[in-house]
C-alpha cells in the first residue's frame, strides 16, 4: 500500500509520501505555526470580515484565528514535524524533494533537524537565488537549506531532471524498473538554464510523477507556464492522472488549461484555494470532478491499495 498525506500548512506545500517498500519522502515543508497574514486576509471576506481590519487585530493584539474561530473557522494549521512524529514515529526521511528554493516551500527544515529527523536523500535544484527574509528564522531555514544542499548534514544531495533514473525512485538496486515509483517530468536542463536566466525560481519547480498499482498522482509543485507548455508538448496524454496537486497552490499562475484538460485528475487538491482574486479552483472544476482545499478540507489522505484501488479522506468534511 501506498499513503500519501497532503498537510494543512497555510501558506505553504508540505506533503508525506509513505511508499509500499516502507521508505518515507517528504515534498517540501512549510511549519507554519499561526495563521499568516496572508491567509487571514483571504478568509476574513469568506465571513464577512474586511481584510483591512487585520492590521487593526495586529495593532490592539487581538487573535486572528480566534477572531475565524468566532465566526466558524475552527480548521486548524498541522505543524508536519509533528504529524511525521505521530504517524511514522522514530522514522527518518530516505528523501526530501525542495521542489524549489522559495522559503514558503522550506520553512520547517531547521525543525524536522531539531526533531531530530534525518534526510539522507536531498534533492535540489541549480540556482543562484538570493532570498528575501521576512524574520530571523526565515535566515536560519534558508541557512539549514544550504547545509543539506552543501552536503554538510550527512546527507546526499542530489540534482536531477526529466528522464534521470536511480536505484529506489523508480529503480531496484540492481537496475530493473520499479523502485518507489517517482517520474521526474520536469525540470529539464534547458528549463533549469531559462528560470535562472528569467530570476523565476517557480519554473525550477520540480515536477513528480508517482505511480502505483496503476493509480497516478502529480505534483505541481509552483511550476508555471512556460513548464506547462513543455510538458504538454513533451508528454501530450501521458500527463493523464488521477489526482493533482495544483500547482502554485491553486493559483492561476500555475494553471495551464491544456495542461489540465490532458490530465483531467478525478481529483484536485490545493494547498490554499479559494482566494478571492487569483484563485483557479473554478477553472481546474472544468476538467477535475473533486477540488479540494486543504483550507477547508484540513489534511487530504490518499490511500492505493495493493489491488490498485485509491480511496481518498479528508480530515474535515466541508
Amino acid at each position: 500500500m501506498v499513503k500519501v498525506h497532503f498537510l494543512n500548512v497555510g501558506h505553504g506545500d508540505c506533503m508525506i509520501i509513505e511508499h509500499n517498500s516502507g521508505r518515507i519522502t517528504m515534498i517540501d515543508v512549510n511549519n507554519g505555526q499561526d495563521l499568516d497574514r496572508t491567509t487571514a486576509e483571504e478568509l476574513y471576506p469568506s465571513f464577512g470580515l474586511l481584510a483591512e481590519r487585520i492590521e487593526i487585530d495586529e495593532l490592539i493584539g487581538r487573535n486572528k484565528y480566534q477572531i475565524l474561530a468566532e465566526r466558524g473557522y475552527d480548521i486548524a494549521l498541522t505543524n508536519p514535524i509533528e504529524y511525521l512524529k505521530d504517524h511514522y514515529p522514530g522514522a527518518d526521511l530516505f528523501r526530501y524533494i525542495q521542489t524549489h528554493p522559495d522559503l514558503d516551500h522550506m520553512r520547517g527544515l531547521l525543525a524536522l533537524g531539531t526533531a531530530g529527523i534525518g534526510i539522507l536523500n536531498f534533492w535540489d535544484t541549480e540556482h543562484g537565488k538570493t532570498p528575501e527574509f521576512q524574520s530571523d528564522a526565515d535566515e536560519q531555514d534558508w541557512k539549514e537549506y544550504e547545509s543539506y544542499s552543501e552536503e554538510k548534514k550527512n546527507n546526499k544531495c542530489l540534482h536531477l531532471y526529466r528522464g534521470d533514473c536511480g536505484a529506489f525512485w523508480n529503480e531496484e538496486p540492481k537496475g530493473v524498473a520499479g523502485g518507489d515509483g517517482i517520474s521526474i517530468l520536469s525540470p529539464t536542463k534547458e528549463l533549469v538554464a531559462s528560470a535562472n536566466e528569467a530570476g523565476d525560481s517557480n519554473n525550477l519547480s520540480y515536477v513528480i510523477r508517482l505511480r502505483y498499482q496503476g493509480v497516478t498522482v502529480i505534483f505541481g509543485a509552483d511550476a508555471g507556464k512556460d513548464v506547462w507548455e513543455d510538458l504538454v508538448d513533451t508528454y501530450g496524454e501521458q500527463l493523464k492522472c488521477h489526482v493533482l496537486k495544483a500547482s502554485h497552490h491553486g493559483r492561476d499562475t500555475g494553471y495551464h488549461q491544456d495542461a489540465v484538460k490532458l490530465m483531467s485528475p478525478e481529483y484536485t487538491i490545493v494547498s490554499v484555494g479559494k482566494k478571492p482574486e487569483n484563485d483557479a479552483s473554478n477553472k481546474y472544476r472544468q476538467y477535475s470532478k473533486h477540488v479540494w482545499s486543504t483550507r477547508w478540507k484540513g489534511n487530504i489522505t490518499l490511500e492505493i491499495s495493493d489491488d490498485g484501488k485509491g480511496t481518498i479522506n479528508s480530515e474535515y468534511d466541508r
